[in-house]
């Protein structure tokens, strides 16, 4: 199986999400304050950063963030961005006065790990609306944009890659495991997207 690394920066005894620690990976878990400061050769194929992660300590660690990225992992990264960790990211831009409207999720290009969801529902956590997202980490020059929100058609999933291989995946809202990732739920989304994220490339 692929190793996978995550990121904790909070709550050392709470397990990952559960749509995590049942993906077909072989998952190490690390605290953010202990990851190397420098770049070091790469050991993992997938680097997931959870929601609420300790942005200023992961900004400490941008040198090795990135030098993983830039030698062929791929990245999960969930949240909103207020402190950016890598060199393409850019603070968070929330909906104004959001309403009704502004809830929805569209999708904006295909891929694989959303296709085949019901997007009228898979954004919903427990029927409610505005869970997914409100707004979005803007994405830089080149990211291929996934999903939309609202009416202003906020970019609440992009993704960017690089010559290597490495992939950057980027959710603004929180974590994407609580989103049609249960055990009962088919497709899986959680599941699709890091199959989709370890595919080999390059």
């Amino acid at each position: 199986m692929v190793n996978a690394l995550y990121i904790r920066s909070r709550n050392e005894d709470e397990p990952p999400a559960e749509a995590y620690r049942t993906a077909p990976l072989t998952l190490d878990i690390v605290h953010v304050r202990d990851l190397p400061d420098t770049p070091a050769p790469l050991r993992h194929r997938l680097i997931i950063i959870p929601m609420q992660s300790d942005e200023i300590m992961l900004s400490r660690k941008r040198e090795w963030l990135q030098g993983a990225w830039e030698q062929g992992a791929s990245i999960l990264a969930n949240d909103i961005v207020a402190l950016p960790y890598m060199p393409f990211l850019r603070p968070f831009e929330p909906i104004p006065l959001p309403g009704l409207g502004d809830y929805s999720v569209e999708r904006h290009s295909p891929h694989p790990a959303f296709d085949r969801l019901p997007f009228d529902r898979f954004h919903l956590l427990e029927g409610m609306a505005g869970v997914y997202g409100v707004g979005h980490n803007p994405p830089p020059p080149g990211a291929k944009v996934v999903n939309t929100i609202g009416r202003g058609a906020y970019a609440i999933d992009w993704y960017i890659e690089n010559e290597a291989g490495g992939i950057f995946f980027c959710h603004g809202g929180p974590d994407i495991a609580a989103f049609h990732s249960g055990p009962h739920d088919t497709p899986n989304l959680t599941h699709d997207l890091i199959n989709w994220l370890v595919e080999p490339r390059s």
